[in-house]
């Protein structure tokens, strides 16, 4: 007996010294990469405080306060450090829509708005050609449908139904990402459908991502009528139901939505948004809510659309109808809000500011002459364009909201733009479990910038102009850009792709 409590007390004598006393962070052999002095902040423990990282094998191997060795070693004295930015809401899966979203800390960049159709067949394209960023896209059930023949402008029949909800499962079967449900742009499919394909999304635990049905400020027909039908589905399926851009799809209906979004949220219902920082959005100029007809709903009119082709502004409805049966396919830029006039930011600033809102780009592709750029020539040819979002909405936010308005902190920066989005995708996809993180064993997706001048650069007149301030962006351990220059060789950039396949 003596003897055994001589061994507990030895026992609890070595637990306590090992407690007292850090063991040496540092193996015999150096890190791969280690990040040295910087502020690092990590948005799941709210870590905010000076630190060494030491990288192995594309992981987070450790992070201390104790001096490491590396084979490559950053200054990041003055710097934050912190996890890539997830946007799950980028349409712009090119090579250099992905290495000017880099620019901007983003390091895992998902089509789930729209999404892709067929799954497989897109990932192994993709993963053929390489990628600077991580990507990822969820099942286009709109795609989906339309390749069957069904049009847009009429619910489908029941069977039609249940070969639609089966097309969808086989993409989450290949690995698609939830599903996307963009209802805005064939407002007249059936309810009972989306609801069909959300109780699919609730039994496969997968989210889905909506563009609502119906944005107008006017009712009938009004966005609080489009955001009312997702937060019901979510309701009565019990399916997480992730809503797009409120900002450009409740408009200056904004305040009376947020405050729906926030009230679901508090009693349950399992439903998440996204906005970013700009009071234009962007898509194909024949756009359902696009038609001459519908403006007057929307407040705006015809020279408030950029046609991206030529930079023109129909100066008339006609002129509108002419371009939208010309050119369907064409991309236009709306200014549906003026960021420029305080009472219109308020608007924006309200859409971002929804509690546990998430920050998203709503990316798109550059385009020259009409057709998409997607050429890996760096710096982007000059008769490139697109919507500004692409380059600048996560360093603009930081810029904006945090840095000018302190409207919120780094940290909760870091929540809204990494570790939520991650979170988000985790039911789906549990690699996201080590992304939106800084800690030992995540991956390290990792940005080092200035957060004194880091900055969205882009404007609507100079869409490719890279956001200023990105020092380090590494994806995986490895370097997308450093010492603030692209390296365009990198392609370390892995599918994100859903487990349930």
């Amino acid at each position: 007996m003596k003897q055994h409590l001589r061994a507990l007390c030895l026992g609890a004598s070595l637990s306590l010294l090992a407690l007292s006393t850090s063991a040496p962070a540092q193996p015999a052999e150096p890190y791969d990469v280690v990040i040295a002095g910087g502020r690092v902040i990590d948005p799941e423990s709210g870590l905010d405080g000076i630190r060494q990282i030491g990288i192995r094998d594309g992981r987070i191997a450790v992070v201390t306060t104790e001096p490491l060795r590396g084979r490559t070693t950053i200054d990041a004295k003055g710097l934050v450090v912190g996890p890539g930015f997830v946007d799950v809401h980028s349409h712009a899966q090119t090579i250099p829509a992905a290495w000017i979203q880099a620019f901007d800390g983003v390091t895992t960049a998902l089509e789930l708005e729209g999404g892709t159709w067929p799954v497989a067949s897109t990932y192994d394209a993709i993963a053929k050609e390489g990628r600077p960023i991580n990507y990822g896209f969820s099942v286009n059930w709109l795609a989906a449908r339309t390749d069957m023949g069904l049009p847009r402008t009429a619910p489908a029949s029941d069977e039609d139904v249940v070969r639609v909800v089966a097309r969808v499962e086989q993409g989450l079967n290949e690995g698609g990402l939830g599903v996307g449900m963009l209802a805005g742009y064939a407002p007249d499919t059936g309810r009972q459908e989306y609801l069909d394909v959300a109780r699919l999304a609730a039994k496969r635990d997968v989210p889905t991502f909506t563009h609502v049905r119906t944005k107008n400020t006017r009712e009938p027909k009004g966005a609080v009528e489009g955001f009312s039908e997702v937060i019901a589905v979510a309701a009565a399926t019990g399916a997480h139901m992730h809503i797009c851009h409120i900002n450009s799809s409740a408009l200056r209906a904004i305040p009376s939505i947020a405050a729906m979004i926030e009230t679901a949220r508090a009693n349950g219902v399992s439903i998440s948004s996204e906005a970013y920082p700009w009071g234009a959005g962007s898509t194909k100029i024949d756009a359902p809510f696009l038609h001459p007809d519908n403006l007057p709903q929307i407040n705006i009119k015809s020279s408030s659309i950029v046609y991206l082709k030529t930079g023109e502004r129909p100066a008339t409805n006609a002129r509108l109808a002419e371009l939208q049966k010309s050119d369907p396919e064409g991309q236009v830029v709306i200014h549906y809000l003026d960021e420029t006039i305080p009472a219109e930011r308020r608007f924006i600033d309200d859409a971002v500011m929804v509690k546990d809102s998430m920050i998203a780009s709503d990316a798109v592709p550059y385009e020259i002459d009409g057709k998409i750029f997607d050429k890996p020539q760096w710096p982007l040819p000059a008769k490139a364009v697109s919507h500004p979002r692409t380059a600048s909405t996560f360093t603009a936010t930081i810029a904006y909201y945090v840095r000018e308005k302190r409207m919120f902190s780094l940290n909760e920066m870091f929540r809204r733009a990494s570790l939520l989005p991650a979170r988000l995708m985790e039911s789906v996809a549990p690699g996201m479990r080590d992304k939106g993180r800084i800690r030992p064993g995540a991956d390290a997706d990792i940005i080092v910038f200035d957060p004194e001048t880091v900055a969205g650069q882009a404007s609507y007149e100079d869409t490719t102009k890279p956001a200023r301030g990105m020092a380090n962006v590494l994806v995986g351990g490895q370097f997308v850009i450093r010492d603030g220059k692209l390296i365009t060789t990198a392609r370390p950039g892995r599918p994100i792709r859903g487990a349930t396949r």
